[in-house]
């Protein structure tokens, strides 16, 4: 008894002799598929590692944001551009100017945030494989983080 996997259900006899040589093989049918797979795969894979950096840098910012903020409540008289350089070397990893870190120190009661000494990040994170494929590959991360005095 033989078994064996018929390609169509129906007979092939009325074709011609290359069609019917054509539907029966199957050769570089497993190249083509994962030619066609591989577009969405490669893609899907790449978007996962672009935004586990985002979240990565996201959330190094936001750490060095809080170490910036402890740093004003604990050296209350660090001038601006002490706090923003304390808090560049903070963020490990990537490259951050001091100048992107905005700092509203405690100086008098007319200019304290309702949460104490508060620190805000602006950074503008610069995407690879997207950056590739579409002309404006950036998205603008802010993080505030707030120390009491």
């Amino acid at each position: 008894m033989h078994f064996g996997y018929r390609l169509f259900p129906f007979s092939l006899a009325g074709f011609p002799r290359f069609l019917r040589r054509l539907a029966k093989a199957a050769d570089g049918v497993e190249t083509i598929e994962f030619a066609l797979v591989s577009i969405a795969l490669f893609t899907f894979l790449f978007g996962v590692v672009e935004f586990g950096r985002l979240y990565w840098t996201r959330t190094e910012l936001q750490n060095a944001a809080e170490a910036a903020a402890r740093y004003v409540t604990v050296n209350p008289g660090a001038t601006t551009s002490a706090i923003q350089a304390y808090a560049a070397t903070k963020v490990y990893g990537i490259t951050v100017e001091a100048s992107d870190f905005t700092v509203t120190p405690y100086i008098s009661t007319t200019n304290t945030p309702a949460c104490g000494n508060q620190v805000t990040v602006n950074y503008t994170f610069k995407f690879i494989a997207a950056g590739l494929l579409f002309h404006n590959g950036t998205v603008n991360l802010s993080t505030t983080a707030c120390h009491q005095a």
